[in-house]
């Protein structure tokens, strides 16, 4: 018997069954009495079984229809810029924009909210097989503690949506961040599913053609194009499947109950369930998918409102959700397959040629045979081709000087064009198999795609050559060479997607993707990409791979092209928008004397400088473009180059409150900041043991003794202390440190910094059933612990001194109870007192027994009145001291703040000094706040007023 977890229809339940050993025995699953009563089963008379819900269960689910139904009751509508509607939408008329705005009005119940809106499509669920019955199991990487954050983050989005569950597989991927484009920052998780890549059984799946879709669009005016969000999170895996799915992070183990990204399998997946839904819905006539990409098409305005209607009608039916901001409705013209597609033209948005016609012409020697050393693999079809290029041949003889002639020019051009035509050339077949070979260098990366003739001859389909960027040039060869491989896969990317092909290259180390998990991040993220491809590398020694390596060293196309998402320096601001900008503020030209007109500019006076007038809004825009350009100049640098050539309506205000404001600035800047919050304090305690604090030691192990910790424990009372040493940091360390106490005194407040013993069920149990309140410092703030801080300072100290005494052959351990029965019997500045003469009424004295009495006449009560005073007036002194230059900050709930990301030993130089902006839950003290982080434990949410950074606006 074992337990297995069972999903029928709506419910899953774990149930007992019995495993039958017999190879003749008929059934994969018989369900018995007990499951048809728990999976509440019912049989009608046809036949047909059904699940009986009681009426209890149809309304909670119809409550929960109802409530999942207003969580979308979203205007989406105000996601449309008007302006950008009307730009977008100009061969529309008025009723037109209105009908396509009324439509995504009545469908707007399928636009996602967020990523992890995804709904579940019915009917279906995807299969994983695998090729070798073998496990694949990877520690996970190590990681920031920022983008432990994140991770930790997206994962508890992820249970919340069930889209991932716990899971004891023996299978375990590891995860990671990589940059989205949109925000230019680490924020999409990445499972590294490489090893299990390597033993699923690929999913044949035939993929679109432009060439098909050629003939489908004839005559057709209207085009429309959907996203489906997080697309394949909406395909339910199923459960027999799910653990080969797992995945583990530095917090847990969990596994997917939906179809993953990453999976090489995904994609082929995707495209059979979407494309199957749209022929069940007979819209295959006018709809076509590329994985989740939709493109709709239709003759008449009329009849492609029809077709969006019935396939987002369709799409809400199956479970799907869009991404709205991804959707472009009714346009006439659509970007699809790599091509722009318009009334019966269809265009490529590339030249996959271009790497040929464009080669650069050559220089020097060196260049020509660079050239040459390409041709050649293709001389046996160029007809006469010794003739052609004899003036190219004459470059290279020894005594022959080099001179770059008209004839020369003809000669290359010739060739050139040649090589983009028959019969070198082939024309792209996606029945055949497909080669690419690829080369970097330090001037770029280059890549030619080839197919074999009828004759088994490879010939080439399409070029491509980019230059690198300059940070790109330093890095390692493994790294250029796999980047020429994601840049060519990306570039022929609607070829390739779910077809099987070969890669050569003359780099070893990337044969078979054989390298380690995670080298460098940036190499990584290579892999990732590259790992939903099916297609193997072969390694091809540089003498063969001369086409590639020629293209390599005469790059053509530029750094950002070929990137979805180009980021381009240009012209701030033109001639044509100030004028405009100036047209439509008449109050520029008003009621100012000190105008000048400068060939039709409004230009005032100031300060004996003519500058240009602009409105508010285009101050702003110039502000942000300057701030940007010029890598977020600061407050004063900006004023000094703005208000050079600008003047305007509240430009000095709005460029110090866009420096203030600015997040990049704030993340990243160690810019001055006011000191905020003044100096509190817990108590102070009236008598012993009223308040304690806890801290750690770390790093004493190696002076003869295998112990590395020092656990201390002091009362703010006394200051009499109690350590304990120890080989760990757990909880059962700290229980012991405090039943040293217990066993005399009761303890009623203990405050500790955030330790993971300390912060464990374990500890937490324990103060709780000894009825002691344990209250944290804020996250990082080592000094709200300062009687402790101070404490450690002293006794360090002291046993350094002692273990570094001539002839000293004590253990350090042995040395920590001397050193603090000598602290606990000195006198301590604040109290005047010793600890234990405050505790106990005892004295260690310095003098002889027979003149002790002389000296004596103590009082413990009225000393200990004393030391309380005294313990206040050095409070006080310290907050006067420290107040001194202070800001107050009072944070409201709902407050907008940045946080300090964590100690500054362990971040990176170059990471975010501040991350955020968070929201206030609480305010716990006038110096302790909970900020919405994230975090699952509470008190890792709070934060002192000094890691604190309020958006601006906040006072």
């Amino acid at each position: 018997m074992v337990k297995l977890k069972v999903k029928i229809f709506n419910l899953e339940k774990v149930i007992n069954v019995f495993v039958v050993d017999d190879k003749d025995f008929p059934y994969e699953f018989l369900i018995g009495l007990d499951c048809i009563y728990k999976f509440k089963l019912r049989q009608d008379e046809n036949g047909r079984i059904s699940q009986n819900e009681n009426k209890e269960n149809q309304e909670k689910k119809e409550r929960n229809r109802i409530t999942e139904k207003n969580k979308y009751e979203v205007n989406f509508n105000e996601n449309i810029n008007d302006n950008t509607f009307d730009a977008e939408y100009g061969h529309l008329n008025i009723q037109e924009k209105t009908e396509i705005r009324k439509l995504i009005e009545k469908y707007k119940t399928v636009f996602a909210k967020d990523k992890y809106d995804v709904g579940t499509v019915r009917d279906y669920e995807a299969h994983i097989e695998l090729i070798l019955d073998k496990y694949c199991y990877k520690r996970p990487y190590r990681c920031t503690i920022e983008d432990r954050r994140e991770i930790e983050s997206q994962i508890d989005k992820l249970l919340d949506r069930g889209l991932i569950e716990e899971s004891y597989s023996p299978f375990a991927a590891p995860v990671t961040l990589a940059y989205k484009k949109e925000d230019n920052r680490k924020s999409r998780l990445c499972i590294d599913f490489r090893e299990l890549n390597k033993i699923v059984v690929p999913q044949s799946q035939p993929f679109p053609l432009i060439e098909d879709l050629m003939v489908k669009t004839v005559n057709c005016k209207y085009f429309t194009t959907l996203d489906i969000n997080s697309a394949f999170w909406s395909i339910p895996l199923k459960i027999q499947d799910r653990y080969k799915t797992a995945f583990v992070t530095q917090e847990g183990h969990f596994q997917w109950t939906c179809l993953p990204f990453g999976l090489k399998t995904s994609p082929a997946i995707f495209q059979r369930i979407l494309s199957n839904i749209i022929r069940k819905y007979k819209l295959n006539d006018n709809a076509v998918n590329f994985i989740d990409d939709i493109i709709i098409f239709s003759k008449t305005f009329n009849d492609h409102l029809k077709h969006i209607s019935g396939l987002l009608e369709a799409i809400l039916e199956e479970g799907f959700r869009l991404k709205f901001t991804k959707c472009k409705f009714a346009r006439n013209y659509a970007k699809y397959l790599g091509h722009i597609i318009s009334d019966n033209s269809i265009k490529p948005l590339k030249d996959y040629l271009a790497a040929v016609k464009e080669f650069p012409t050559p220089k020097t020697k060196k260049n020509v045979r660079q050239f040459l050393g390409k041709i050649n693999f293709h001389n046996k079809f160029i007809p006469r081709n010794a003739i052609i290029l004899d003036p190219l041949h004459n470059l290279l003889r020894k005594d022959v000087r080099f001179n770059w002639t008209q004839e020369c020019q003809e000669a290359f051009k010739k060739i050139r064009e040649l090589m983009c035509a028959e019969p070198i050339l082939k024309i792209f077949d996606p029945e055949k198999k497909i080669e690419i070979f690829t080369d970097a260098s330090i001037e770029g990366l280059g890549a030619v795609l080839k197919q074999k003739d009828e004759k088994e001859i490879s010939r080439p389909v399409a070029y491509f050559s980019k230059k690198l960027k300059d940070y790109q040039k330093k890095r390692k060869a493994i790294y250029l060479e796999c980047l020429a491989i994601k840049e060519a896969v990306k570039y022929w990317q609607h070829w390739l997607m779910g077809r099987e092909f070969v890669i050569y290259s003359d780099h070893r180390p990337l044969e078979n993707m054989n390298i380690k998990a995670r080298p460098d991040e940036e190499l990584g993220d290579l892999m990732f990409y590259l790992s939903q491809y099916n297609f193997k590398i072969i390694y091809n020694p540089g003498k063969f791979n001369q086409e590639a390596d020629c293209l390599s060293r005469n790059p053509v196309l530029e750094p950002h092209e070929n990137e979805e998402d180009c980021l381009k320096v240009v012209n701030m601001t033109t001639i044509q928008e100030i004028k405009k900008d100036q047209d439509e503020n008449q109050d520029i030209k008003r009621n100012n004397n000190r105008i000048i007109v400068r060939e039709g500019i409004y230009m005032k006076k100031s300060k004996k400088k003519e500058k240009i007038v602009v409105s508010e809004k285009l101050g702003k825009k110039i502000i942000e473009d300057v701030h940007k350009l010029f890598c977020h100049l600061g407050k004063t640098q900006m004023q000094n180059k703005i208000t050079e050539v600008y003047c305007g309506k509240n430009l000095l205000t709005n460029i110090k409150k866009f420096c203030e404001n600015c997040e990049v600035c704030i993340r990243n800047k160690t810019r001055r900041k006011p000191k905020y919050g003044l100096m509190s304090q817990l108590g102070p305690p009236e008598k012993p043991f009223e308040i304690v604090s806890i801290d750690t030691i770390g790093g004493c192990g190696g002076s003869r003794s295998t112990k590395k910790y020092l656990h201390l424990l002091v009362d703010h009372f006394t200051r009499f202390a109690y350590i304990l040493t120890s080989k760990t940091q757990n909880a059962g360390d700290f229980k012991k440190l405090i039943n040293k106490v217990l066993t005399s005194y009761k303890i009623q407040t203990i405050l500790t910094d955030q330790y993971p013993g300390i912060n464990s069920k374990e500890f937490k149990e324990y103060v709780n059933s000894e009825r002691i309140e344990l209250i944290f410092t804020a996250v990082d703030a080592p000094f709200s612990n300062g009687i402790n801080e101070r404490l450690n300072q002293t006794l360090v100290n002291k046993i350094r001194c002692k273990i570094n005494e001539k002839d000293q052959k004590l253990a350090w351990t042995t040395i920590a109870k001397q050193c603090v029965e000598m602290y606990n019997n000195t006198e301590h500045t604040v109290t005047k007192f010793t600890p234990r003469y405050l505790l106990e009424g005892k004295q260690l004295e310095i003098l002889p027994p027979e003149l002790e009495p002389i000296f004596s006449g103590e009082n413990l009560e009225k000393d200990r009145e004393i030391a309380f005073l005294n313990t206040i007036k050095s409070h006080n002194s310290n907050k006067e001291r420290f107040d001194k230059n202070r800001k107050i900050l009072e944070l409201k709930v709902g407050d907008q703040v940045y946080v300090e990301n964590g100690n500054k030993l362990n971040r990176k130089k170059l990471e975010e000094l501040r991350i955020g902006p968070y929201k206030v839950l609480k305010r716990i003290s006038k110096s302790i706040y909970e900020i919405d982080t994230g975090h699952k434990k509470p008190e890792s949410n709070k934060f002192h007023i000094t890691k604190l950074s309020p958006v601006a606006g906040v006072n």
